[in-house]
């Protein structure tokens, strides 16, 4: 009787799905494709999401870009590793939720025209992978072997021999399972590279547009002309930098005048209308004590209508702002999966500092109707 092979982590098969395939290769195909000079292709980079099923099978359920690099390699900066730790904590928050193992399970970048191998920087990325789970997986892709011989689908997998050598550990090929048929697997993928490359420079415009339009323009407009979010004053300071001076994720719920001007730059908008809602509780209260219904109810509702309608123009304009970041957001969200880190993040961005702002409106949208239980 002929003796099985024992499994061990290195030849460990993967189950790429056909979920994480169509996501390299949308996120790949658009910076190495036959209708782009050769020239000009460059290498990408992801990390895969997945599970390891009773230490036999790695299942590689999904895949999320990350950074694009130049024809010959990708720089993976500090910003990317805040970003993957950020992505990391997210995966086991939902695999917690939906009683998943789900986690970051490897990586994969793509070698246009070069193959299936790893440098000393790849055999580097790997061992970060590899040492604290011996089951990671890196997945190469090249578009230019799709449709080959042995690498139908223009991908593999490939793993280190013996991490604990460090650089010196040898990698190899090892076994890739596919969730489906190969020939469906690149018929799908095909279909995606197809709606990726028609509508792709229209996304890219979309996001342009929510950058420099809605956040730096219409959004920072909005806080001119009716600023509500507070500046700590340690932050203001001369800068070049745009990123820079745009951050400021803190919110203060309780309105405090004198503190707050001690540590925060407050908008006169936001002190004409808090001193406004705050003179009508006063006034409001004096009328409760004294009992007079009939004048507490009119002087309310007029009081009401006097600071609703100074809210009304930053209502009015937060609207129309969320209208065409809707309009935006329906363009982009289908290819949403095949963004990379950097262009989901000015997404992300604009949905930050617009939240900031509403946060503060709803609460003073709330407090306009003058309900003193609430006060």
């Amino acid at each position: 009787m002929k003796k099985q092979k024992k499994i061990t982590p290195f030849n460990t098969p993967v189950l790429l799905t056909l979920k994480a395939y169509k996501r390299i290769v949308g996120y790949a195909i658009r910076y190495a494709n036959d209708e782009i000079s050769e020239s000009k292709w460059r290498e990408v980079y992801g990390i895969l999401i997945g599970t390891v099923e009773n230490n036999s099978k790695v299942i590689v359920k999904d895949a999320i870009p990350m950074v694009v690099g130049d024809r010959a390699g990708v720089s993976y900066e500090n910003k990317q590793y805040v970003d993957m730790a950020q992505i990391d904590a997210s995966i086991f928050e939902r695999s917690v939720q939906d009683d998943k193992n789900d986690f970051i399970i490897g990586w994969f970048h793509t070698h246009p025209n070069f193959g299936f191998f790893y440098s000393p920087i790849d055999c580097m990325t790997q061992l970060g992978y590899q040492i604290p789970n011996p089951f990671a997986v890196g997945l190469v892709f090249d578009h230019s072997k799709r449709k080959s011989k042995n690498f139908f689908l223009g991908i593999a997998g490939l793993r280190l021999k013996d991490p604990d050598l460090g650089m010196s550990s040898a990698y190899d090929l090892i076994e890739l399972l596919y969730e489906k048929d190969q020939k469906i697997m690149v018929q799908k993928a095909d279909e995606t590279i197809k709606e990726v490359n028609r509508n792709i420079n229209n996304v890219l415009k979309e996001i342009k547009s929510i950058d420099e339009v809605l956040r730096k323009k219409n959004l920072a407009q909005l806080q001119r002309n009716y600023g509500l979010i507070l500046v700590p004053k340690e932050d203001i300071k001369i800068t070049d930098n745009e990123e820079e001076a745009e951050e400021d994720d803190r919110y203060l719920y309780e309105w405090d005048p004198d503190f707050f001007k001690k540590s925060y730059r407050i908008p006169k908008f936001r002190e004409k209308i808090e001193k406004a809602i705050s003179e009508a509780y006063d006034d409001l209260d004096k009328l409760e004590k004294n009992i007079d219904i009939n004048k507490f109810e009119a002087r309310k509702q007029k009081l009401s209508k006097k600071i609703q309608n100074m809210l009304s123009k930053p209502n009015e304009w937060y609207d129309e702002l969320m209208d065409e970041f809707a309009k935006k957001i329906e363009i982009i969200s289908p290819f949403y999966e095949y963004l990379d880190t950097y262009e989901r993040k000015i997404i992300e961005h604009f949905e930050e500092r617009s939240s900031e702002y509403y946060r503060i409106l709803d609460d003073l949208n709330n407090r306009a109707e003058l309900n003193l239980d609430n006060f």
